[in-house]
């Protein structure tokens, strides 16, 4: 009786055993590679800024592609440039050629990356889209408080302005500066203010 119980016990041993699925390997998970272009982006400010409050690109424009040329093509090809003018604005086909890469974002910019205003300029303001770039800068710090330094050729000069979208109606927040002027008002009115002509910042390639 004890013997035909052993064998009983043994069959179902092997038999159970016999049973187990095999267990498939998960397949290895493609690792993200992240590069650091934290060197490249501080390049392209200490480049920038070696320029400050001089006349050094003529316009806005002509700053950032000075500075791009000398940042070996940073922002963009010259000659791919080309392909993106809608009438004489550089400011405007470098936008397009951006947006149309999908480097165009809205928040969280990084030092070193571009930055377009839209309808600064009242030759080309009866627009008044969002897209409709007028004039182009380069960030060159980004605060706590989320202000944002940029460089840009106003006026003929290259200077620091500020831009932070939590104030958009001033230019003062418990005694710093927090967003510059974009033209002259004849009163300070906060539509003249840096977040009135924001429309997007563009990434570096």
């Amino acid at each position: 009786m004890l013997y035909h119980l052993f064998l009983f016990l043994i069959s179902i041993f092997l038999f159970s055993g016999c049973a187990q699925k095999e267990v498939t390997p998960i397949p290895p998970q493609p690792v993200e590679v992240i590069i650091d272009d934290t060197p490249q982006r501080n390049a392209i400010v200490q480049k920038a800024l070696k320029h400050l409050n001089k006349q050094d690109g003529g316009d806005c424009s002509g700053f950032v592609a000075l500075v791009n040329k000398e940042s070996e093509g940073a922002f963009y090809n010259a000659e791919e440039l080309t392909n993106f003018y809608e009438d004489s604005r550089r400011s405007l086909a470098v936008y397009n050629l951006l947006n149309d890469q999908n480097r165009t974002f809205d928040n969280n910019p990084k030092v070193g990356d571009l930055i377009f205003f839209a309808n600064t300029v009242k030759h080309y303001s009866k627009n008044k889209a969002v897209d409709n770039i007028t004039h182009i800068g380069i960030v060159t710090h980004v605060d706590s408080d989320e202000t944002v330094h940029f460089i840009h050729n106003t006026r003929g000069r290259n200077k620091i302005g500020y831009l932070n979208l939590n104030y958009p109606t001033s230019p003062l927040h418990e005694g710093k500066t927090v967003n510059s002027y974009m033209e002259k008002c004849r009163i300070n009115s906060h539509l003249c203010l840096a977040p009135s002509y924001f429309s997007a910042y563009g990434s570096i390639r």
